[in-house]
């Protein structure tokens, strides 16, 4: 082999070559290492909303400013961690799904132990909840009811507003996985007790039957319309999902024999679930704590309905058309999708919503979300900014010939 050098070839020294295929191959291998250890390492990006919701719990201990550190923590991390790190476009075919559903089976317990956090910090008594107090000086001697007694309510905010990204991010996705699996009783039990720390006992009846039926029409109470911002989308997605979920769980139990008034009816035993939610809340905390939960519930709700909103924006489908990927927006973006659990991938999950989690299509062809979920999110609580950035991505979609509102 030779090379020119100023007009004269010159042969290459065989260390050079060498050199250079090592590199070449060196790179190669490297390369398909970081991505192989990428995919074997795939489970372990789903338990970050778990270690997220006890970093909420342990700043709402700590009292005083360190309980904004969940708050704190969670949005630098999602909203950094999209920027910084390249999309998960990973379809995973696991030799044990045990890895991935444990993460969602510790929802439950860590939204409860959350929970408890939250009450306990709202106590009026040296001794109330002493069973807290008791767990606490065993594994620390920080003064934790001092640190309590010596909140304010700017703490509380921040307390709250932590608490409400962790149950609509990690207990409402969560929870938006089981009750799609309609075989598994366990499954859907628990993710109606889960929507219940959001007072929203509808969810799991008008998502699963109603919302997926219509979705991307105008009789679809969770798909919202061409310049509609964020704020009526709410008002009317939080009371005609309300009736929508009330006439589904009507006819079904017109079609089984049944009155309105029974246990079978999941609309009431809906409200059974928050009542019974509100109630601990009150002998632990009293009226302050019924006001922090109900608070938080309310938080959490809007996220959610914002999250939707911001899933089907000006998306619309044709009566009669069968729902494909370009009914969804879409985004692939790393940590939204380990936190919430590939719910991201939403444009695959209306096309097949009873798959997995860890086998959604990431469909990169989608109509694609502007930036990651949580900062998403934040662009649309400013209308003006939401249509800015929205409108000339729908403009491109409809003269791709996508059906746009």
């Amino acid at each position: 082999m030779r090379q020119r050098c100023k007009g004269i070839w010159k042969p290459i020294p065989p260390r050079s070559i060498a050199n250079a295929l090592f590199l070449r191959i060196y790179r190669t291998n490297t390369i398909t290492i970081i991505r192989q250890f990428h995919y074997n390492a795939a489970p372990v990006k789903y338990y970050a909303a778990p270690v997220l919701c006890m970093v909420v719990a342990v700043g709402i201990l700590l009292g005083s400013y360190w309980m904004w550190l969940g708050f704190a923590v969670l949005v630098s991390v999602v909203v950094v961690g999209d920027a910084v790190f390249p999309d998960d476009n990973n379809r995973y075919e696991p030799r044990n799904n045990l890895i991935f559903e444990i993460p969602l089976y510790m929802a439950l317990p860590l939204t409860a132990v959350l929970l408890t956090t939250v009450a306990w910090s709202w106590c009026q008594n040296p001794n109330d909840l002493y069973v807290v107090i008791y767990f606490l000086r065993l594994v620390s001697d920080y003064d934790f009811v001092g640190a309590r007694n010596g909140n304010e309510a700017w703490d509380h905010i921040g307390a709250l507003l932590g608490g409400a990204l962790i149950v609509a991010g990690y207990a409402t996705t969560v929870a938006h996985e089981l009750i799609h699996r309609t075989n598994n009783k366990w499954a859907v039990i628990q993710g109606r007790l889960l929507l219940s720390v959001s007072c929203n006992p509808d969810f799991s009846i008008e998502h699963v039957y109603g919302h997926h039926a219509l979705v991307g029409m105008r009789e679809d109470p969770a798909t919202a319309r061409y310049g509609e911002n964020v704020y009526k989308f709410f008002i009317r997605s939080l009371f005609m999902g309300h009736f929508s979920a009330w006439q589904l769980e009507l006819r079904r139990l017109h079609q089984g024999g049944s009155t309105w008034w029974t246990f079978d009816n999941r609309m009431l035993t809906g409200y059974l679930m928050c009542i019974t939610i509100v109630t601990l809340f009150y002998f632990a905390a009293s009226w302050p704590g019924v006001l922090a939960f109900i608070t938080q519930a309310l938080l959490a709700k809007f996220i959610l309905e914002v999250v939707n909103y911001m899933e089907h924006y000006g998306l619309e489908r044709k009566p009669g058309a069968s729902v494909a990927p370009e009914h969804s927006w879409n985004t692939n973006k790393y940590v939204s999708s380990a936190v919430l659990f590939s719910l991201t991938r939403h444009s695959a999950h209306h096309e097949q919503p009873r798959t997995r989690f860890w086998e959604l299509n990431p469909y990169e062809s989608a109509p694609q979300m502007p930036y990651g979920y949580l900062t998403t999110l934040g662009i649309c609580l400013i209308p003006p900014l939401w249509f800015r950035t929205i409108h000339p991505r729908l403009e491109k979609l409809r003269q791709n010939c996508v059906d746009v509102g």
